[in-house]
C-alpha cells in the first residue's frame, strides 16, 4: 500500500510541474514612433438626437482610421477610440500618426462631410470637431493623470481616492456664433456646503486642468463611488442660464463619479435655441 501511496503521489507531482511549465505569451505590438502624435477625436457639433448624425467613416491623411460595418463609427457627442458605450475597457486609447499638419476626413453615407487640417505634435492630445466647416479645436490631453496625489490629511481621510475632472467649453451662443464670455465650472458633493471652482473660467475653445475631486463614499464597503453636483456661472458671476425649449432656466447636472476616474466634460450645444446645452462625460481612464 506505501508503494501504491508513493506512487499515486509522484505521478501528482510530475502533472503539478508539468502544469508549471513557462510558455511564453506574443502579442503584435508596434511600439510608437518617437515622432508620431497620438490623440483622441470628438463629434461636438450641435446636433439633434438622432443617429444620423453619426459619422460612417474616419479617415486620417486618406487613410482609414475607424469604420464599424460602414455606419455609426464616430457617434454625435461622443469620441474615438473607445465611445463610452463601448465599455470601459476601452478607455484611455489613441489612434497614432506622424507629428505636423494632419487632413482629417469624414464620410456619412459615402458623402465627405468633413475635410480639415490641423497640427498635431507629439504627445496626447484631443481632436474635437465642433463645426462640419471649420478646422478642429486641439487641446492638450494632460497625461500623465495620476503623477502626483494629494497627500493625506483630515481632509481627505477616509474617502479611500479622488477623481479627476476637465472642463471644456465648445458652447454656442446661437448657430454659427462662439459664446463670447468665459465659463466658471463649479462642483459640489451632497455632503458638501459650498460650491468649488473646477479650474479657472474658460472661453470658447478652451479647457480647464484636470483638477482633482475628493470623494467620499456613497456605500463604504464598495469600490467606491458618490454623486456630484455640476453648475456654471458665466463672466458676471450669475448662475448660467439656458434655453430649454420654453424658457431660460437656470442649468445644473450632476454625474456619479468612481473613486480613480478620469473624466472629461463637454459643454456643448446652444445657449439660445435647440439643441440645448449640455455636458458629454468622457471617460479618459
Amino acid at each position: 500500500m506505501k508503494k501504491i501511496r508513493f506512487s499515486i503521489l509522484a505521478i501528482a507531482a510530475i502533472l503539478f510541474l508539468g502544469s508549471c511549465t513557462k510558455h511564453k505569451m506574443w502579442f503584435p505590438l508596434d511600439k510608437m514612433p518617437e515622432d508620431w502624435a497620438e490623440f483622441q477625436i470628438h463629434y461636438m457639433e450641435p446636433s439633434a438626437s438622432s443617429a444620423t448624425y453619426n459619422i460612417d467613416s474616419l479617415y486620417i491623411n486618406d487613410e482609414l482610421y475607424a469604420s464599424k460595418n460602414g455606419s455609426s463609427s464616430l457617434q454625435y457627442y461622443n469620441g474615438l477610440p473607445g465611445r463610452n458605450n463601448d465599455g470601459d475597457m476601452y478607455a484611455g486609447r489613441f489612434f497614432g500618426v506622424k507629428a505636423g499638419n494632419v487632413n482629417i476626413k469624414c464620410m456619412r453615407k459615402g458623402v465627405v462631410v468633413y475635410d480639415q487640417n490641423c497640427n498635431l505634435t507629439v504627445g496626447k492630445q484631443n481632436v474635437i470637431i465642433h463645426d462640419l466647416n471649420q478646422p478642429p479645436i486641439v487641446i492638450d490631453n494632460q497625461f500623465p493623470y495620476w503623477n502626483a496625489t494629494p497627500p493625506a490629511t483630515g481632509e481627505n481621510w477616509n474617502t479611500d481616492s479622488v477623481e479627476k475632472v476637465m472642463f471644456i467649453n465648445l458652447l454656442y451662443e446661437s448657430p454659427g456664433v462662439p459664446y463670447p464670455g468665459k465659463l466658471q465650472y463649479q462642483y459640489k458633493r451632497l455632503d458638501a456646503e459650498d460650491w468649488s471652482n473646477l479650474g479657472e473660467p474658460v472661453g470658447f475653445g478652451e479647457a480647464t486642468t484636470r483638477e482633482i475631486i475628493i470623494l467620499h463614499k456613497t456605500v463604504f464597503n464598495s469600490s467606491g463611488y458618490q454623486r456630484i453636483d455640476y453648475r456654471i456661472l458665466d463672466e458676471n458671476g450669475n448662475i448660467f442660464q439656458k434655453w430649454n425649449g420654453s424658457k431660460y432656466v437656470n442649468y445644473s447636472d450632476y454625474w456619479t463619479a468612481y473613486i480613480g476616474r478620469v473624466y472629461m466634460h463637454f459643454f456643448r450645444g446652444y445657449r439660445t435655441t435647440t439643441p440645448a446645452c449640455n455636458v458629454s462625460q468622457w471617460n479618459s481612464l
